[in-house]
């Protein structure tokens, strides 16, 4: 059963992005979104990239907060694309 995480928290704020980490399966994906975001510069996701999970971040919601992304590590996605994305894993879970 794949699962798509959706991090909408900050990882300098919350633990949910850790917690995420924690169960994270081979097969699954992540999307930033929102204030999750920042994560991309929290120390924390190098253990996601060490795993070989797919990291998506929602473009619109990084540039909003004046993120850059490295398109050589992290997938920038559209609205659009969350929801095939939605669609294309077995269950969805939110991180808030």
């Amino acid at each position: 059963m794949t699962t798509l995480h959706l991090v909408r928290q900050s990882a300098f704020n919350t633990n949910d992005f850790a917690q995420c980490i924690e169960i994270i399966n081979d097969n699954d994906a992540i999307v930033l979104l929102d204030d999750g975001c920042y994560n991309l510069h929290h120390p924390l996701i190098n253990n996601v990239i060490n795993q070989n999970v797919p990291i998506n971040v929602l473009a619109q919601h990084a540039v909003a907060r004046a993120i850059s992304i490295d398109e050589s590590l992290f997938l920038q996605v559209s609205m659009n694309d969350l929801v095939s994305l939605t669609c294309n894993h077995d269950r969805v879970i939110t991180w808030q």
